[in-house]
């Protein structure tokens, strides 16, 4: 109880944040202590209510290399995230690939493709895909009324529950620089040698800060936020890294 107190404390601030406002969010991506490259994060609003959020990264290890591009395109229905169409892309060594994933309200129904296989689904709600489920934590996390969140997806052709827990504050260090974070970590079996963990902060819209997945103890990938732009309502934008406007704190929205 005292931790939810707290969270709901820090939370407060939501009506200065809005996970709904347009940003770009650029990261840097390690293996251990190993940079691998970059990727950024992208959150754009098409009309009065359709976004569409998109990832796109590219990373090298060794004689390895992996680009990747991933769309989702939604909506907002009382104040939850409808999804219309998601689409990834990979390029690199080895073989290109990609997904799509079509949800038909009109038919009820969800196509999902992924490679050369195919699936169809039962349209329920809510239901989200690999990268608009991290939306949805964004604006349940600034509602702060919950400490256990629950997403269930449709990732390639499967369908998936991801289960996920609001743990505690942490002031983490990035090559962003200092920042107040709300952790959250992803809920797995007892036995699972996996642990992935997501550090948002609301002062900055709740945005991803840091995400970073674990394999027996030791860290396997890990993305650190360098710098991140927010849209203002006008059309201009803003700039919210610490080296080049001075204050994160006063730039922020």
């Amino acid at each position: 109880m005292r931790l939810l107190t707290s969270l709901l404390a820090l939370c407060s601030c939501v009506t200065l944040a809005d996970p709904y406002l347009p940003f770009r969010a650029d990261y840097e991506v390690f293996h251990g202590n190993s940079s691998l490259g970059g990727g950024y994060y992208e959150l754009e609003q098409l009309d009065d209510n359709r976004y569409q959020m998109g990832y796109h990264s590219s990373v090298k290890w060794m004689l390895l290399s992996d680009k990747r591009s991933e769309l989702t395109e939604f909506t907002v229905q009382d104040g939850q995230l409808v999804p219309q169409r998601y689409e990834m892309k990979r390029s690199g060594t080895g073989p290109d690939f990609g997904a799509t994933i079509v949800f038909d309200h009109d038919k009820g129904s969800i196509d999902a493709r992924y490679k050369k296989r195919q699936a169809e689904f039962e349209l329920t709600s809510p239901i989200f895909d690999s990268l608009l489920y991290q939306q949805q934590m964004r604006l349940d996390v600034a509602a702060g009324e919950k400490t256990e969140l629950y997403y269930p997806l449709v990732q390639k052709t499967d369908q998936r529950d991801y289960r996920f827990k609001v743990t505690e504050e942490e002031t983490i260090t990035l090559p962003y620089g200092e920042l107040d974070t709300i952790k959250v970590e992803r809920v797995r079996g007892p036995d699972s040698p996996k642990e992935t963990i997501i550090w948002l902060v609301p002062e900055l819209s709740y945005i991803v800060a840091r995400l970073a997945h674990f394999e027996d103890g030791e860290l396997k990938a890990d993305m650190r936020l360098q710098k991140v732009t927010f849209e203002e309502p006008a059309g201009e934008s803003m700039a919210a890294n610490p080296e080049d406007s001075g204050s994160a704190e006063n730039e922020a929205p």
